[in-house]
């Protein structure tokens, strides 16, 4: 029994390792991309403090493993990402110092789609010889992913955001990067990771890795389908989020003037149409988009009011009109 699970979990290694054009023994195996994240942020800095650089719209499972670095002494520079423009690579290259320590920038942000030059960022941190980790949650399954192309130093995935089961991801682990494991007391994982795994969970990612070509493939519908929505949106003067750059398909972030979004939000939940105020991993809080907010710190209101509709290949025409006309229904009421 013991050699089954093995096989299986080796098999599934071998799956997300080619969804992401790397090799099996670079693949980290973790409970999801949050653990993922934070190997990535943790391992990589090391322990002597120095300079950390990274952007305003990062996820919180960055954000807070950055945190944590701070709080340890380390100097972080935050590169704003104002309109959802990217920061420019000439603008990383002047906050690179000789005592950076750890290069952390997510490549597709989780609210707006927006999309970074990572490539360009692990070119110049490679020539540095900064670590660069990349945090690709949002990037698999809505671009092609080369973890070789990119050069970062390490990357994170998720199993969740390509269909497999919650609870499992992996941190992909560039040959000679050195990581200090976050979650000890075993030898798993090249004693990266310590604790048994789930190989239920990971058996599944690998999975929904065979899946991936077909969600890539699917891009240009989903495209389709969120512009439809996105003219409706545009008609009642809901301008979107994000939109100072290039955006995957998947996700449209508007701002409804006079709403506050976790009240919409309640209201098109009881019309039966699921949406988003920000992070899935923020749910139940309710306060405004940090991401919007830092995209745009002028506009106060487009933050309080921003929701996220979010779409993938199993979204189909009908689902947009719906959409359409519950939104209609509830933004006929007066706001609140």
């Amino acid at each position: 029994p013991g050699r089954r699970a093995w096989a299986a979990l080796e098999g599934a290694r071998a799956s997300i390792a080619r969804a992401v054009a790397a090799s099996p023994s670079e693949v980290v195996l973790t409970s999801g991309g949050t653990e993922a994240c934070n190997l990535g942020v943790l391992g990589l800095a090391g322990g002597r403090p120095g300079r950390v650089i990274t952007t305003s719209i990062e996820h919180p499972a960055v954000e807070a493993a950055i945190g944590v670095l701070r709080a340890r002494g380390f100097e972080v520079v935050v590169l704003d990402v104002l309109d959802g423009r990217a920061p420019r690579p000439e603008e990383l290259a002047e906050a690179i110092t000789d005592d950076t320590r750890l290069i952390a920038m997510q490549w597709i942000n989780h609210e707006t789609g927006t999309t970074l030059p990572v490539d360009a960022y692990a070119q110049l941190a490679r020539e540095r010889s900064v670590p660069f980790f990349v945090d690709a949650t949002q990037a698999l399954g809505k671009v092609e992913v080369s973890f070789h192309a990119v050069g970062a130093a390490a990357m994170a995935i998720a199993s969740h955001k390509i269909g497999g089961p919650a609870g499992a991801g992996a941190l992909l682990l560039a040959r000679g990067s050195e990581l200090a494991p976050q979650v000890v007391g075993g030898a798993q994982e090249r004693g990266l990771r310590a604790g048994t795994p789930d190989v239920i969970s990971i058996v599944g990612f690998g999975a929904a890795c065979e899946d991936v070509p077909a969600r890539l493939a699917a891009a240009a519908s989903i495209a389709e389908l969120r512009d439809r929505l996105a003219r409706f949106t545009d008609g009642v003067g809901a301008p979107v989020n994000g939109v100072g750059g290039p955006r995957v398909s998947t996700v449209l972030n508007v701002s409804f003037a006079g709403w506050r979004a976790s009240t919409l939000v309640a209201a098109f939940d009881i019309e039966g149409l699921a949406v988003a105020s920000g992070a899935a991993c923020s749910s139940g809080v309710d306060r405004p988009s940090a991401v919007v907010r830092a995209m745009y710190p002028d506009e106060p209101i487009r933050a309080a009011s921003s929701i996220r509709f979010s779409l993938g290949p199993e979204t189909t025409p009908a689902e947009i009109d719906s959409a359409i006309e519950i939104s209609a229904r509830v933004l006929a009421r007066p706001a609140a």
